[in-house]
């Protein structure tokens, strides 16, 4: 998903404004993170046009036979950086947290979202036993990332920007 909300008009609006498209990131092309990461950033850049064109208009694109084949039509791994929010900083002592939808899908679905306090991860993937061991493979590899001295540094680079 891409963030939509490009028109002052909508900053004061409440809502997720996102439009979908395609990424395909060559990760065997990838020879570390950063190069990884490059290679990502260049994907997304391609194809951030995309999330503009109409639902309707790719629905008539697909074809009157297109039918999805999950109630989720793609996975995602989406990032927001809510400090800036305002109010944010009382979100702990206020209890807020974000709602998801269940879905009985069989894509993956991970939110990041870096608030004052830290990084909080929610997530959402099949219920299966594959599915439960890779989201906890993930999860793990993604706090060790975090957490090394090289994920640190990168994360303090990234805030003081």
């Amino acid at each position: 998903p891409f963030h939509t909300r490009v028109k002052s008009q909508w900053s004061n609006s409440v809502g997720w404004y996102v439009g979908g498209a395609p990424v395909e990131i060559p990760v065997a092309r990838a020879t570390d993170f950063d190069s990884a990461l490059k290679l990502t950033h260049a994907a997304l850049a391609r194809n951030r046009s995309l999330s503009r064109m109409p639902i309707t208009r790719v629905l008539r694109l697909l074809g009157s036979d297109f039918r999805p084949t999950s109630p989720d039509l793609y996975s995602i791994v989406s990032y927001v950086d809510a400090r800036g929010v305002p109010g944010s900083d009382r979100w702990n002592d206020l209890r807020t947290y974000g709602l998801m939808r269940v879905s009985y899908g069989d894509q993956v679905c991970v939110w990041i979202t870096r608030l004052h306090e830290g990084l909080q991860l929610a997530c959402r993937y099949p219920d299966t036993d594959i599915a439960r061991e890779n989201m906890r493979l993930y999860v793990e590899r993604l706090r060790e990332f975090i957490t090394s001295p090289k994920g640190s540094a990168r994360i303090r680079l990234a805030s003081s920007r």
